[in-house]
């Protein structure tokens, strides 16, 4: 009797040990794939040039220059002469990585958005015939008030700059506090199965089941993603701003989508890995039985 309810316990232990197991290694594969994409420039980077948003970025720059600086509307001929979408994409890449390392924890200080080197590339498009010292207070004429220099922090609140560092600070440390439970789970489930073979038939069913959750997660994901207000008003947003529909779609499907196919992949190759340490691992052969007379 008492033997059946210990058998009984270990069930309950291991099954219980297999759906942890599971939780934790998905949240690895969550870990791993969101430090490369989402708390990371590139994806966002390589997303903007894919689409060509520099080039809706540098009309929107005249768009703005035209209605919210009094004077600048005489600066838009030389401004587009000053703002070409290679120094545009080099300067808002730079501060995107700068933005990034800081949220990363990587760097103190929050990214500068300087303004004075724009100012001295419109002083350079000017008729060089003017005098230098004329063509700075036109300039300054043109873009008062805008400042040489601005913070994040101008702009933002400083809670929330230092919230998302402290949340990009924990996402990063999630593969690690994960793999480490992992760890521990699978050594806790060797010891209770006190035979390898077992315990690595576990184990690949573990990551079978991880790898279709990903998966999973993966689809309600881009499900979920259609019906997030909080994407909707960005859209929004972007789309008062007089940006074409069709780009601001274009630009949220690819970045969705530079978040799910790692997701899907790394799924696949979960439970392919799964099925082969299941397939390989030899199973132990019964002991033959006595022969009897």
């Amino acid at each position: 009797m008492i033997r059946n309810i210990l058998k009984f316990l270990k069930i309950i232990i291991l099954a219980t040990l297999i759906v942890l197991l599971c939780v934790d290694i998905v949240g690895v594969y969550l870990g791993l794939i969101l430090g490369k994409t989402v708390l990371g420039p590139r994806l966002l980077i390589e997303t903007l040039k894919r689409h060509e948003a520099y080039a809706q970025i540098r009309q929107l720059i005249f768009k703005l220059v035209k209605g919210s600086l009094p004077n600048g509307r005489d600066s838009i001929p030389y401004l587009e002469k000053a703002i070409s979408e290679s120094w545009l994409e080099q300067e808002i890449n730079m501060l995107l990585k700068n933005y990034y390392a800081f949220a990363r924890g990587e760097r103190k200080d929050t990214p500068i958005i300087f303004f004075s080197g724009l100012k001295r590339r419109v002083v350079d498009a000017l008729d060089g015939d003017q005098p230098h010292g004329n063509r700075i207070r036109l300039v300054k004429f043109w873009f008062d008030p805008l400042p040489d220099e601005v913070r994040l922090e101008d702009f933002m609140s400083v809670d929330l700059l230092w919230g998302i560092r402290g949340a990009f600070d924990l996402m990063l440390r999630i593969p690690w506090i994960m793999g480490g439970i992992a760890l521990f789970i699978i050594l806790i489930m060797h010891l209770l199965l006190l035979d390898w073979r077992q315990s690595m038939l576990w184990f690949g069913a573990a990551i079978i089941t991880a790898g279709a959750l990903l998966i999973l997660m993966g689809i309600a994901a881009v499900w979920a993603a259609g019906h997030m207000s909080i994407l909707a008003n960005m859209k929004d947003r972007l789309l008062s701003l007089d940006i074409p529909k069709a780009n601001v779609v274009n630009f949220f499907n690819s970045f969705l989508n530079g978040i799910i196919n790692p997701m899907n992949i790394i799924g696949t190759l979960s439970i392919l890995t799964g099925g082969m340490l299941i397939y390989f691992v030899p199973i132990a052969e019964e002991p033959p039985k006595p022969v009897t007379e």
